[in-house]
């Protein structure tokens, strides 16, 4: 499978869940995506262009206030595609995030659930990154002009479905 970044990029800005701001649409988000690319001397460059199976991408999401006054309560929600990509793991800048299963329910990464054992017991065990399906950033006030960045990464896992 061969996937353009450009692509990911358009269908994520066109999705309606992408961003949300208590005040409304003076808030607008500038996305991009590109390939993770690492060098034989372990440094990371970012590239353009077009990505398979194992690559991983980032993801990074602009949220700017181009109204008059400032933006109150902004959240930064950021998808991950159910079909042939996961979520990086510890990879979300700013490190404070929430995350969801459903895109209802968040909570702060990383993710708990109550397993019942065989006995009848339960225990906390930690949900894989894997299975995040949602990453949300809890912004604050975003004074007008101002813009702030979050970022995350990808990696493609397989052909969607």
């Amino acid at each position: 499978m061969s996937v353009a970044v450009l692509a990911s990029a358009i269908l994520f800005t066109a999705a309606p869940w992408f961003a949300h701001a208590a005040t409304g649409p003076e808030v607008v988000v500038d996305l991009q995506v590109q390939k993770v690319v690492r060098q034989k001397d372990g440094a990371e460059t970012m590239v353009d262009g077009q990505a398979g199976p194992g690559d991983t991408l980032e993801y990074r999401a602009t949220y700017t206030n181009r109204g008059a006054a400032p933006a109150r309560g902004v959240l930064a929600t950021l998808p991950v595609p159910p079909d042939g990509m996961e979520y990086v793991d510890a990879s979300a800048a700013p490190a404070k995030v929430l995350a969801s299963l459903d895109g209802k329910q968040f909570a702060p990464a990383p993710l708990q659930r109550v397993v019942v054992l065989p006995d009848g017991s339960r225990k906390s065990e930690a949900v894989p990154a894997s299975e995040y399906r949602f990453l949300r950033w809890n912004l604050g006030d975003l004074d007008a002009g101002k813009s702030v960045v979050v970022r995350s990464r990808m990696r493609l896992i397989g052909a969607p479905r």
